[in-house]
C-alpha cells in the first residue's frame, strides 16, 4: 500500500472513532473532541492578520490541561470553521510540534508549559507533510458530515 493510501486508511480509522454532529456545527464537534480527549478545547477568535508571511490563519497550543485553538476573526464563518477543523486535525493526528518559535508569536505564554503547538501559515510555497495530512483529515471530516446528512435526508 502506498503512503497516501495508508494515510487515508489511518484517517478513515480515526473518523470511525469521532462523533460528527448532524447538522455539522464546529463548536459541537469541538466539544465532542474535548470529551474524547478528556480536556478542554478552547476556541479563541483573534485578529491574526494573515496577510504577512509570518502570521498564521490558525494556531494550536496544547498544554497538559487544555488545548487552545486561535483562529482568524476577520474572515467568514465558513473559513473560520475550516481553520478550526485544520487545527483539530493536527490534534487528532498527534502531530508533533516545535515550541522553539512559540515565544516569538505568543510572548506571554511560558514555553515550558506548552506540550504542542502548530500553526497554519500563509505564504507556504511547499506545504509540509503534516499540513497536507491535516488538510486531508479535515476535508474527510466535512465529507463525512455532509454525506451522513445527505443519507439521512434521503432515508428520512
Amino acid at each position: 500500500m502506498n503512503v497516501r493510501k495508508s494515510f487515508r486508511a489511518l484517517c478513515e480509522e480515526r473518523l470511525r472513532e469521532l462523533t460528527v454532529p448532524h447538522p455539522f456545527e464546529i463548536t459541537a464537534f469541538c466539544e465532542s473532541v474535548s470529551l474524547t480527549r478528556g480536556k478542554p478545547l478552547v476556541l479563541t477568535a483573534a485578529p491574526m492578520t494573515p496577510t504577512a508571511d509570518s502570521c498564521p490563519y490558525g494556531l494550536w497550543v496544547g498544554f497538559d490541561h487544555a488545548d487552545h485553538i486561535y483562529y482568524e476573526q476577520n474572515t467568514s464563518p465558513l473559513h473560520q470553521a475550516a481553520i478550526i477543523l485544520h487545527e483539530v486535525s493536527h490534534i487528532l493526528l498527534g502531530h508533533p510540534s516545535d515550541v522553539a518559535d512559540l515565544a516569538e508569536m505568543l510572548p506571554d505564554v511560558d514555553p515550558a508549559k506548552v506540550r504542542y503547538w502548530l500553526s497554519r501559515h500563509t505564504g507556504l510555497t511547499v506545504p509540509t507533510t503534516q499540513e497536507l495530512q491535516a488538510e486531508l483529515f479535515s476535508t474527510l471530516i466535512l465529507e463525512r458530515a455532509t454525506t451522513t446528512r445527505s443519507r439521512s435526508r434521503r432515508t428520512g
